[in-house]
């Protein structure tokens, strides 16, 4: 058997345990295609790119699925047809790969940075002080300027 991760994306209207019913229903899905659900990780609710469905959000959901390439192609068909899936992908998984991305944990912490109460504005650093410009040197006149070319490009060819 191989192993596979499933991506999906669920409607944004589930409530917590509806979302938790669905993730359950969808491992009972695999198992009865003939393959096995080793883990299951709600990433959390996130805003799409583009609106799927006339939905704007979603729940998105990984899987760590172990299967025969003819039950993945199963599943495939079954998801693709599914009114209640907004989007699927199933890929095969790199073993080099250990540690589960925890988009969930991240939004978790973004929020609890967001919630935290805001600190005391610090006073802006002082800017340093720029020394005052030199005044300019004498001026020189177009005709000394292209007398002083004349002689460093003839200089340089000879």
């Amino acid at each position: 058997m191989e192993k596979y991760e499933l991506l999906f994306i669920l409607p944004a209207k589930f409530t917590e345990p509806e979302l938790a019913e669905q993730m359950e229903k969808i491992k009972g899905v695999v198992a009865a295609a003939g393959g096995s659900v080793s883990e299951a990780h709600d990433m959390g609710r996130r805003k799409l790119a583009y609106p799927i469905k006339n939905n704007r959000n979603g729940n998105y959901c990984l899987f760590f699925v172990e299967a025969e390439t003819p039950v993945i192609a199963k599943l495939n068909e079954i998801f693709r047809l599914s009114t209640e899936i907004l989007r699927h992908l199933i890929i095969v998984r790199d073993p080099n790969i250990t540690k589960i991305p925890s988009f969930a944990e991240e939004e978790r912490r973004e929020r609890e940075r967001q919630e935290a109460p805001m600190a005391r504005p610090q006073a802006p650093a002082p800017v340093p002080q720029q020394a005052p410009l030199q005044p300019a040197k004498e001026r020189i006149t177009m005709e000394e300027l292209d007398k002083k070319l004349d002689e460093i490009l003839t200089d340089d060819i000879i």
